[in-house]
């Protein structure tokens, strides 16, 4: 007992922080769920691990470039769908279980590399993060990327600042990890390879660098064996993708201009000052990048030299990225804006300690609504679950056999693999698979909006059953509309 509270009392702003973090992650969060495309995806991938033993070599694809991620999200993710009796909702609490375990990682690596305050500020500030806890609400592969990141950034500053050998271990298990997350952390590459260079240049290192190969190599192994079955499929499309795309002719004074949007969302939206350009996340940003040079002019400290290049490398080679960026995608870095940000406020002291209350207050202010409409919203799972009743009802009642599922709406998943997951979990249905819509005998295309010309629609799920007709709907007003198509 006295242990325990000697623990308490030794660490009892971070038990506090900790438990703020598991409320707004997991508050609700079954009924705030969106269970969409790729969640269903993900699903029927888990399902079938568990049901029919099919084990993936490969992860999700990506949605640019059409690349494979590693498997490593779907092993993780298998055991929370079998706890919780197959309910999209386990592997959900699994990744916000995660995002609440990165606060009190957050805290210890802060404090380590830097002081007590600093890992409070950080800490503090990813628990109520709007960005942080909106990307840990849902099962998605790219959500756990914080914590693989911060997993990254310790082994490093151990392996190159603190001159212990061991880090590499970490570092090698980090990274794979990160690697079959998302494809964002391939912009980590030129730090990675500075890193890399520190790394080669100790020969203390050898011996471990070694064993952190072997560890990489063999949490990599099934995405390796896919690349060799399918002839590096992976790895032509990577280069196809750069080859053939804008990034072929690059404008260095494009990306110059681009680097301040990408700062902007590398630092202001990460924060939480929105999504889009905003005057406060403008100015906000700006006087984070002053600050972060005079630091480093001013202090030179090798661990801050370490996370201000991971962020400022990554700023460059997102300017050099030419599509959309999402909050998702840079998940990578949410651990070194955090503890940079509670470096810098951390240093203001007696006369200018206002300077990191102004800003808390700032951050809430911008953060909270976000946080209050996240956690009051509702999802759309239980809608889904009823929908897919109603379908397996029906085709029950009138034993339909080659039945497959379509669905018309603003995700353009048009295969419904979210409402596929739950007809799919009854093993008496024939359900199709996604390429088998020629096939079909019975088709129900689900749309959240009415559809007043069913057979007119352009997808192919549906052009490949004419001639055909609607031969039974369901319109109800607030629920999905469902069309029953069958073929002539």
């Amino acid at each position: 007992m006295e242990k325990i509270k000697s623990f308490i009392h030794q660490y009892w702003f971070i038990i506090l922080v900790t438990l703020v973090a598991a409320v707004l992650r997991l508050y609700r969060l079954e009924s705030s769920l969106m269970f969409l495309g790729d969640q269903g995806r993900d699903a029927i991938v888990l399902k079938r691990i568990l049901i029919d033993h099919d084990l993936p070599f490969i992860g999700p694809i990506t949605s640019v470039g059409g690349f494979y991620l590693g498997p490593l999200y779907y092993y993780l993710m298998t055991p929370f769908l079998w706890l919780f009796k197959y309910n999209p909702v386990g592997p959900a609490i699994a990744t916000a279980i995660i995002g609440v375990i990165t606060t009190p990682v957050l805290y210890f690596v802060a404090k380590k590399m830097f002081s007590t305050t600093t890992a409070r500020w950080a800490s503090f500030l990813f628990a109520i993060g709007f960005i942080p806890v909106s990307e840990t609400r849902s099962a998605w592969n790219p959500n756990p990327m914080p914590l693989a990141s911060l997993g990254l950034i310790y082994g490093l500053y151990l392996v190159n600042q603190k001159k212990k050998p061991a880090g590499l271990i970490l570092t090698s298990i980090s990274l794979a990890v990160a690697l079959q997350l998302h494809y964002m952390i391939v912009f980590l590459t030129p730090f990675l390879i500075w890193q890399l260079i520190l790394i080669i240049k100790n020969k203390k290192n050898y011996p471990f660098f070694i064993k952190s190969i072997i560890g990489f190599l063999i949490l990599m192994l099934p995405l390796i064996l896919f690349e060799i079955k399918n002839n590096f499929l992976n790895f032509k499309g990577l280069l196809s993708f750069f080859n053939t795309n804008q990034y072929s002719s690059l404008s260095l004074i494009q990306v110059i201009k681009d680097v301040n949007g990408r700062a902007e969302q590398a630092i202001g939206m990460i924060l939480g000052f929105g999504r889009d350009f905003s005057l406060i996340r403008t100015w906000l940003t700006r006087t984070f990048l002053v600050l972060i040079s005079w630091f480093l002019l001013k202090n030179k400290k090798p661990q801050f030299i370490l996370l201000s290049a991971w962020l400022l490398s990554s700023i460059i080679a997102l300017a050099v990225y030419h599509s959309n960026v999402y909050p998702h995608y840079l998940g990578f870095l949410f651990p070194v804006v955090y503890i940079i940000v509670a470096r810098v406020i951390s240093q203001f002291k007696y006369k200018l300690i206002f300077i990191p209350f102004l800003f808390s207050a700032l951050f809430i202010y911008f953060n909270l609504p976000q946080l209050q409409s996240l956690l009051t919203s509702q999802g759309n799972l239980q809608q889904v679950k009823e929908t897919a009743n109603l379908i397996s009802n029906d085709i029950e009642s009138n034993q339909h056999q080659q039945v497959n599922l379509a669905l018309i709406d603003d995700t353009r998943d048009y295969r419904a693999s979210n409402y596929r997951y739950f007809l799919e979990l009854d093993q008496s249905i024939d359900l199709l698979d996604y390429d088998q819509y020629p096939a079909t005998s019975i088709l129900y295309l689900i749309s959240p909006y009415t559809q007043p010309n069913v057979l007119s629609l352009p997808q192919w799920e549906v052009q490949s059953l004419k001639p055909a007709q609607v031969i039974n709907s369901w319109e109800d007003k607030d629920q999905d509309k469902i069309y029953k198509i069958q073929p002539l």
